[in-house]
């Protein structure tokens, strides 16, 4: 996408001027000094609307600890000034502080005022609209949700595993490799998989398509649900014409029927078969595989897994020892 005819913008993280260096899309336009792209400045720029009615830098925020506020592994950029602003506290899946968003069991519900996840729920195991499901259950009523995830506006959702559920990765020669053993027992292999953070890191589940989003989002229970799609040139945020992945936001319906968490996909009619073929640029899909690599694959996954759980079992029944001799 080429730049619009201006040189400079302000930062609304850190308030500093900025070049218009490089070609501009949601994880480019780059700010010069605190590194901060499109969607991170997007969001920034639609949480200030909701605090203050109008577009205002980061750096002008009032302090006020009586907001409470989370974010899904957000980017330091934009959570170490709100954890200087807010009552904020940023999780993380791999490490301190946890939190699985696909299961808050140890969480308290209706305590947050806002909750902030952006390129996350492209991630999450299916079935998807459980992470949309538990964001409802954590915000107070009329807490707002600020949403980002890739995303198409074709007529579904491209899932690239819809039948996830006993897992895991296997590297050979020839690159890393996805086994799943599905409910029903059956085992398959995937090869040509997507990551975001490089090979190894945040393995991609989905590309979600625009419709589908809105519409888990009034069946979970939010309202107020808005797409921010417009350039803001005076923040370096060009995005109007990406076809897409727009900083989503919604508000909790404190009155609406709270769904209940379940394995059965309201809207698995949103969602492309598995054979179909799609051309857009953003979607990758997946190999299925079989053959020698595959059994191969299989094979190793299996050794691991088991040694694994050996090696849980072990660890747990030693913990009960220790508890039991009080050590």
């Amino acid at each position: 996408m080429s730049t619009l005819d201006y040189k400079q913008f302000i930062c609304n993280l850190c308030g500093k001027e900025s070049s218009v260096a490089q070609e501009f899309h949601r994880e480019g336009g780059a700010c010069q000094h605190c590194g901060s792209n499109i969607r991170f400045r997007a969001l920034m720029y639609v949480l200030s609307h909701h605090l203050y009615g109008k577009p205002i830098p980061l750096s002008d925020f009032s302090p006020d600890k009586n907001i409470k506020a989370m974010g899904l592994s957000d980017a330091p950029h934009y959570a170490d000034k709100l954890a200087a602003l807010f009552d904020y506290t940023n999780f993380f899946y791999h490490t301190e502080p946890f939190l699985d968003i696909c299961n808050i069991e140890a969480m308290p519900a209706g305590c947050y005022d806002l909750l902030i996840t952006s390129d996350v729920y492209e991630h999450v195991p299916p079935p998807r609209h459980v992470a949309f499901v538990n964001s409802y259950h954590l915000l107070k009523p009329d807490g707002l949700l600020l949403l980002t995830v890739p995303y198409t506006m074709l007529a579904k959702t491209a899932e690239h595993f819809p039948d996830l559920h006993q897992f895991g990765f296997v590297q050979d020669k020839k690159g890393m490799l996805l086994v799943n053993r599905r409910q029903d027992q059956i085992i398959e292999v995937f090869d040509e998989l997507t990551w975001h953070g490089g090979e190894g890191s945040t393995l991609e589940l989905r590309i979600f398509a625009e419709t589908d989003l809105l519409q888990i989002l009034a069946y979970v229970g939010f309202k107020k649900i808005r797409v921010w799609q417009d350039d803001v040139a005076a923040y370096g945020i060009l995005q109007a014409q990406q076809g897409g992945s727009f900083v989503i936001s919604a508000v909790k319906d404190g009155d609406a029927t709270p769904i209940p968490v379940t394995q059965h996909d309201p809207y698995i009619d949103n969602i492309y078969p598995e054979n179909a073929s799609i051309d857009h640029d953003l979607i990758h899909s997946p190999a299925r595989i079989s053959g020698d690599r595959a059994e191969k694959a299989v094979m190793q996954w299996q050794k691991e897994f088991f040694d694994n759980k050996s090696f849980s079992i072990l660890k747990a029944a030693w913990q009960s020892i220790k508890r039991i001799l009080g050590r």
